[in-house]
């Protein structure tokens, strides 16, 4: 039999966090009043100090439980197979999870303020709590294949170019929306592309650069400091960046490094450390420090004029849409390259989206996919699960 009296302590804490939780949205910590928080509760006010002892241990319990959900809810996001992007799928859940509970959240933004005056993050805050999943964030990330260290320049980005826009965002997303006259659901769609490319730049930079950099790791509660990656140094040592390597002179290479070397390559393509063109071979990108601006276009020496292209484009697709290529290798190229702009260069794509845009120009998408890759104006993973323009930042 149900114990009533637990069943009726449970639903009274729970009202009692609810009432807590509008009061101190609408009013803030120092205007609440335990009376409101009691009539809100439909609650005798002896029976909130039965529960809580004080205005303060009501706030920090509301605090808690909110922490403790977001906790509960990152460890719980699916390991999909089909996307591996795991920065990503935290970021989506961080911006839903954060945005449902943007009054907690406001709230638990104003204790940080507080507790900032004397630089120690009190219980209950953000900052505290942030500081405290760092163990096991790392962890979660490792065994997806994440390696980094806790540097300050990895602390940095992780707090003021990840978290503090997140909940940034949230808290004043929707108000922007209506300022500037459009739906929310638009600008956080907006928010997570932006978010996606800042995890493509610092890919690399920052968080893989923490690899090799001698700079040691912050000192963290729980967390045993990493040294710099004797591996992945030597690994930085022995190619050149831009240099094209085969297959098997890769494979030499990094049998001198690990044995057996398999595992090594692939994560070094996985992660487009080494990025393979369209005749397998692989060119050492190292820490992203490739520059689109550096990148030259492919194909050069078969390029037309504007005006050339324009005219086998109007000749070869009348209603904008190809039949078939041309044989000539200097028209097909042209018509290649046009169809290669409908594809942006802020952004990848699954081999699906790639059919999806292909269909509705060319009668022959796989053959236009071959091309664009083999030409190289698309490049890929190796098992063809993403896909980027030539000029796109390194993925």
């Amino acid at each position: 039999m149900v114990n009533q009296t637990s069943v009726d302590s449970s639903d009274s804490r729970a009202k009692i966090l609810e009432a807590a939780r509008i009061e101190f949205a609408e009013k803030g910590f120092d205007g609440a009043r335990v009376d409101s928080i009691a009539r809100r509760a439909n609650l005798n006010k002896a029976l909130i100090y039965y529960y809580f002892k004080s205005k303060d241990e009501l706030l920090e319990e509301l605090l808690r439980v909110f922490l403790e959900e977001r906790k509960l809810g990152r460890d719980s996001i699916p390991r999909d197979g089909q996307n591996k992007d795991l920065p990503h799928r935290l970021a989506q859940f961080d911006v839903d999870f954060l945005f449902q509970r943007r009054d907690v959240l406001r709230i638990a933004l104003m204790e940080d303020l507080k507790s900032s005056k004397d630089g120690i993050p009190g219980p209950g805050t953000l900052l505290k709590h942030w500081l405290e999943g760092l163990g096991q964030s790392r962890e979660a990330y490792s065994k997806e294949g994440y390696g980094f260290r806790y540097t300050p320049r990895v602390m940095a980005a992780m707090y003021f170019f990840h978290m503090m826009p997140t909940m940034a965002f949230c808290t004043m997303g929707e108000t922007l929306a209506k300022a500037i006259g459009i739906e929310p659901s638009v600008l956080r769609e907006e928010f997570l592309k932006l978010v996606g490319e800042i995890n493509t730049q610092q890919f690399h930079s920052v968080f893989g650069q923490s690899c090799t950099d001698s700079q040691p790791e912050v000192s963290l509660p729980g967390i045993v400091p990493r040294p710099p990656s004797e591996t992945m140094v030597r690994v930085f040592q022995a190619f050149r960046p831009d240099e094209l390597y085969s297959a098997e002179k890769v494979e030499a290479i990094l049998s001198e490094i690990a044995d057996p070397p398999g595992e090594l390559f692939a994560k070094l393509v996985e992660f487009r450390q080494l990025k393979m063109d369209g005749r397998g071979r692989f060119r050492w990108v190292g820490q992203g420090s490739e520059s689109v601006a550096n990148v030259r276009p492919p194909q050069e020496h078969l390029k037309t004029s504007p005006e050339q292209r324009a005219k086998l484009v109007a000749k070869h697709m009348p209603n904008g849409r190809l039949e078939a290529f041309p044989i000539k290798e200097k028209a097909r190229l042209a018509l290649i390259e046009h169809i290669s702009e409908l594809f942006h260069n802020d952004r990848t794509y699954s081999e699906k989206q790639v059919d999806e845009i292909l269909k509705k120009v060319v009668d022959d998408h796989t053959k236009a996919r071959r091309y664009l890759i083999d030409y190289q104006y698309l490049h890929r993973k190796p098992d063809g699960s993403q896909y980027w323009t030539w000029d796109h930042q390194t993925p």
